[in-house]
């Protein structure tokens, strides 16, 4: 739990080489220690099955030659050998809350911990001395060494409401950019985190969180305006459809209508009983309420608009708190009349009840996936499921059909069209080390104005295998001229994984003994898929945050939504 005390994992020590000159009494100098990590861990609350990378560039992107690992199930990494570039997280799950990760996390190389903390010295070059003194941390507390999860419930606390503020904002400019893909939100995350120094620098002495826990609504307001401002003129490639959008709007009215809201979600945070922090946090990080609402007012927010809308947010302010405060029913219809009364005295007409539902994603419908043709409820499927193989392949057929709510495929010149990868994963329950890990990358998925999707396998879509077998002999392939079919999407929306295919496909380019030995596995197998860039919920709420990584030098991880159980193949 969030207050669980649990101990860092030991790092890799920097080396310390020493040579010696030849002759007389000259020496050569001893070189500098070069900071590495052989270990840590990722923590916005514990992130399992999230993608770290070794950034040996700093550019942080997955390059050719960077390597990447999976964090387990409490959050741990190894890099072996030690990394010495910057560390990068992304996607996962909050072993806590249970919902996916989709900002990113940073750390220098010799950190212990990637946390919100290590980000904001990494791409916003803060020191570890002004991130102290502007979160109200002890006195020489190194925030490359700090779990949050395993420190005080002050520092929890603390490091909660600075992510908070982060991630509402994220979500909020998301929103209003219209795109809400997973790449634009990372890319939103980091704009936001640069925004946190820029409000820093403005103010080298001012404390986000004071000795009571108190937010300062003047550095949140600070940090909204200056997060609109680094999106409108960021050069991030990802975020050029977002930055057209918001460059449209005024930073001074978004930060009036949201910032208040933003503050009252952290500062319940930051005040929180030990107790009630773990269900605090949980409303707070999975409620939508500004983002929709900020998305639904836009019209207000534009650089030519003079409307006042103070009452806007402060009537915003009093829904946020009702929605995730556990207010009664009648105090959430109240605050939500409240706020479209206050909307249309600006001249905006809104629908605050529905604010607080989640939009723009894909849901799965009836809770089911297929394999093989036979249908099981996640439930079944998260407990074990019985599979007989199929003629192609043991695991032949993995689908699920999709329901299209809102936009959850951003429009890209008039088109709902974006690349995604898709990631499938098989692997031993037992000391066996059969495994078998797919990541198909550069696929096209569109939806058209019914709602229908629809995709497409360009002739740029590669395919990266990995294989085991139970003697430990691996294989990895790289794959190219893919089978449209390898993903279709069928009746009733159905998003269908064909690995049928791929084995054909490896059978007549590359005819691997390693693969075509683990084409009919029998047994009982882990199974994770996971689709990048877009929103999956089910009618219990987000789909797990997971990553299927592709072990071996120079293999992709793709990381995202999805679903993971336990299989036993007849």
């Amino acid at each position: 739990m969030l207050d669980k005390k649990v101990t860092l994992l030991s790092i890799a020590v920097a080396l310390a080489l020493t040579a010696c000159g030849g002759g007389g009494s000259s020496t050569t100098p001893t070189p500098t220690p070069v900071a590495s990590t052989g270990s840590g861990k990722a923590v916005d609350g514990y992130l399992s099955s999230a993608t770290v990378l070794c950034d040996t560039n700093k550019n942080g992107a997955a390059d050719t030659g960077e390597v990447s690992v999976l964090t387990d199930s409490q959050g741990n990494f190894v890099f072996s050998p030690a990394c010495t570039g910057n560390i990068v997280v992304t996607g996962g799950t909050n072993i806590d809350t249970g919902l996916p990760f989709t900002g990113t996390l940073k750390a220098s190389a010799g950190s212990t911990v990637a946390t919100p903390l290590t980000t904001l010295t990494v791409d916003a070059g803060l020191t570890t001395a002004q991130v102290v003194v502007f979160l109200g941390l002890p006195a020489g507390t190194d925030v490359t060494k700090l779990d949050p999860v395993a420190s005080t419930p002050d520092v929890l606390k603390r490091t909660l409401a600075l992510q908070q503020i982060i991630q509402s904002t994220t979500n909020t400019l998301a929103a209003l950019g219209k795109n809400s893909s997973g790449a634009t939100l990372q890319g939103i995350y980091l704009e936001v985190v640069k925004s946190v120094a820029s409000t820093l620098v403005v103010n080298p002495t001012a404390i986000l969180i004071d000795s009571s826990g108190n937010i300062s609504p003047v550095l949140v307001s600070s940090v909204v305006q200056q997060s609109v401002t680094n999106v409108a003129t960021t050069a991030n490639p990802a975020l050029a459809a977002s930055k057209s959008v918001i460059a449209t709007l005024s930073p001074a009215r978004v930060a009036t209508v949201a910032s208040a809201a933003i503050v009252s979600q952290a500062q319940t945070l930051a005040t929180s009983t030990t107790s009630n922090l773990l269900s605090v946090t949980t409303a707070a990080q999975s409620d939508v309420t500004i983002a929709n609402a900020l998305n639904a007012l836009s019209s207000l927010l534009v650089t030519t608009s003079t409307v006042d809308v103070s009452g806007v947010g402060t009537a915003l302010t009093s829904l946020v708190a009702a929605n995730t405060s556990g207010s009664t029913a009648a105090s959430k219809t109240a605050a939500a009349n409240a706020l479209n009364t206050q909307a249309s005295n600006a001249g905006a007409t809104i629908d605050s009840s529905k604010f607080i539902a989640p939009t723009n994603y894909l849901g799965v419908v009836n809770d089911q996936i297929a394999i093989n043709g036979s249908t099981y409820t996640l439930d079944q499927f998260s407990q074990g499921a019985v599979v007989t193989t199929a003629k192609n392949a043991s695991l032949d057929i993995f689908s699920f059909s999709a329901l299209v709510v809102g936009t959850p495929i951003p429009p890209t010149g008039g088109v709902n069209t974006t690349t995604v990868k898709f990631g499938l994963e098989l692997s031993d329950t037992v000391a066996s080390k059969r495994s078998l890990q797919v990541v198909i990358d550069g696929v096209t998925l569109s939806n058209d104005a019914n709602g229908l999707l629809s995709v497409a396998v360009p002739a740029s879509a590669k395919v990266y295998v990995y294989g085991a077998t139970s003697s430990g002999t691996t294989a990895n392939l790289t794959l190219t001229n893919l089978s449209p079919n390898l993903i279709a999407v069928g009746a009733n929306n159905a998003i269908t994984f064909n690995m049928g295919q791929l084995f054909n496909k490896i059978a007549t380019d590359n005819q691997n003994p390693v693969l075509a030995n683990l084409q009919y596995l029998k047994g009982t197998l882990n199974v994770k898929f996971v689709m990048s860039t877009l929103d999956i919920r089910t009618s219990k709420g987000l789909a797990a945050g997971l990553s299927v990584l592709v072990n071996g030098a120079g293999m992709p991880a793709v990381s995202g939504e999805g679903f993971q159980g336990v299989v036993t193949i007849q």
